[in-house]
């Protein structure tokens, strides 16, 4: 009787994580597929970006670069700003983050490149209706919710000790074979804290 318990156990675990990875792949198939995003070393987004808190907005600048590397600038008419986060080191116009400011900047790395994030944590993310969890780091968690009908990320939500970010994505298009989304709604504990519109992509710039 144990054996045949434990048995059924594994046979239950074994269709859970089967069932996870089927989707984790899915998600990964409908941005191009793992083929393609393993060949993207880095890609470049611009646009403009518009937030509650400036009377204009400003133009954006996005580089991605494997594994976990972003540097963003923004231009407002009144400023600019320039974010640089590598793995578990980042800086803010040129002084060191560090605390909830560099929790944030790792947090957008990760979802920038969603695909990039789920192939580099298969194994280990975690599937519970139609929503995929991801750990980054210790404390730092990327949670995204899955459309059942195209297998698109519409929404992500980062977390970290005592912050979470959250970002909804639409105008999704495909450059070279890949699919990105072109508009992004971001929040931060429940605030919304900008619009950004995408005009251009490139792939390995």
């Amino acid at each position: 009787m144990a054996r045949m318990k434990r048995a059924a156990f594994l046979a239950l675990l074994f269709a859970a994580t089967t069932a996870s990875a089927g989707l984790v792949d899915d998600v990964i198939q409908a941005y191009g597929g793992a083929e393609a995003w393993a060949k993207v070393k880095s890609f470049r987004q611009s646009g403009t970006v518009s937030s509650p808190m400036r009377p204009a907005p400003g133009a954006v600048t996005r580089l991605w670069t494997r594994p976990d590397k972003l540097t963003f600038d923004v231009v407002y008419p009144t400023g600019k700003e320039t974010r640089i986060v590598d793995g578990d080191h980042g800086t803010q116009n040129g002084k060191e983050a560090s605390g909830m400011g560099l929790a944030a900047m790792r947090l957008q790395a990760a979802r920038l490149a969603i695909p990039v994030l789920l192939l580099d944590h298969r194994a280990d993310a975690k599937v519970h209706d139609g929503v995929i969890d991801v750990a980054i780091a210790p404390g730092l968690t990327v949670t995204m919710e899955i459309d059942a009908k195209t297998n698109r990320v519409v929404r992500s939500v980062g977390k970290g000790e005592g912050i979470e970010f959250a970002t909804t994505y639409a105008d999704f298009k495909s450059v070279d074979g890949l699919l990105f989304p072109f508009s992004e709604e971001n929040f931060a504990n429940g605030t919304k804290t900008a619009t950004t519109t995408l005009a251009k992509i490139e792939i390995n710039p």
